[in-house]
């Protein structure tokens, strides 16, 4: 099978894959229990207006008037008006996706680079002392929950030695821009990125680790890797630019099973640090019964995934022709 038609498969997948998630995420939040009027205004609630508010958010209507709906405005790429903040999703999601990916791009690009040299030194040096600290850390750092090592952080370099700002993405006040590019000219924007970027690579790192030490260990008892011993290669050329190389394969394929850690990690993260990103809005949707925003959120963020697998899927048969063959 050619790269194209493979790539064509791939794509009608997720097209597939987004027709069915559509319907699935309209009706998984109306199945929630409670009333978005309530959550606005309040649950001592007069009946009138009650139902006054539930005809103007329009959640009064039919499921299924209110899903033909939904599907008509998506269709002209409208994602309704959020409830609680008053303003168009995607326009609210564009700003928190921006704030989103300053902090989650930076954690998995640092996270899958220093995961695998981390991987590549422990596999060099096996059954060493560098490999059993390398190998146990990455052992305690998985099994670590996220949401007690984001406190623990915020405890001890924010509360009690004050190295680092506690929340937010900027200071109040020092007349810095909340979003845009103008953030990354900003030292305190920096200065608040700092923990949360280190918490969440922390979180990501263990598993291209242990994925590259366990590959590389196979990778270095190869044939082509006896061989270049026998040529005389140095260890360093033959573990860094021969065994690595051939070694990343399997890290590749960690992107999509790493999706929906990194989608939970950022939920964790924005909430503990009032991170105004993707995490934190979806948090706040839920909490206020905030159909359009829920909708909106959790489509996007199925959206990247399914995206995100797919090119994953695609790269990995670029690398790998076997795959396209199975």
């Amino acid at each position: 099978m050619t790269l194209l038609r493979f790539s064509l498969r791939r794509v009608a997948r997720m097209l597939a894959t987004i027709v069915i998630l559509v319907p699935l995420t309209f009706m998984l939040f109306r199945a929630v229990p409670g009333d978005p009027s309530a959550a606005v205004v309040g649950p001592d609630l007069d009946p009138s207006v009650a139902a006054m508010l539930r005809a103007r958010y329009g959640v009064d209507q039919p499921i299924v008037v209110q899903f033909l709906r939904y599907v008509a405005n998506l269709a002209r790429g409208d994602l309704g008006i959020s409830f609680h903040y008053k303003q168009s999703v995607g326009d609210i999601l564009l700003n928190k996706l921006f704030n989103t990916a300053v902090l989650a791009v930076p954690a998995i690009v640092l996270a899958l680079l220093l995961g695998s040299a981390l991987g590549a030194v422990a596999a060099a040096t096996r059954r060493g002392t560098i490999d059993a600290v390398l190998r146990n850390g990455a052992f305690v750092g998985r099994a670590t929950p996220i949401f007690w090592t984001a406190t623990l952080a915020l405890l001890l370099f924010s509360y009690h030695l004050n190295w680092v700002p506690s929340i937010g993405m900027t200071t109040p006040g020092r007349g810095v821009a909340n979003t845009g590019l103008g953030l990354f000219a900003s030292p305190d924007f920096w200065w608040h990125l700092a923990l949360p970027l280190l918490v969440m690579t922390l979180y990501f790192m263990p598993e291209p680790l242990l994925t590259m030490r366990t590959s590389m260990a196979d990778v270095l008892r190869e044939d082509f890797i006896a061989l270049g011993r026998a040529q005389g290669l140095s260890p360093s050329r033959i573990i860094y630019r021969h065994a690595a190389r051939n070694a990343l394969l399997p890290v590749v394929t960690l992107m999509p099973a790493l999706t929906g850690t990194i989608i939970g990690g950022q939920v964790i993260v924005e909430t503990i640090f009032s991170w105004p990103g993707m995490g934190r809005a979806i948090v706040d949707a839920v909490n206020n019964f905030d159909y359009p925003m829920m909708q909106g959120v959790f489509l996007l963020t199925a959206v990247m995934a399914v995206v995100v697998n797919g090119v994953i899927d695609v790269l990995y048969a670029y690398l790998d022709p076997r795959v396209r063959l199975a």
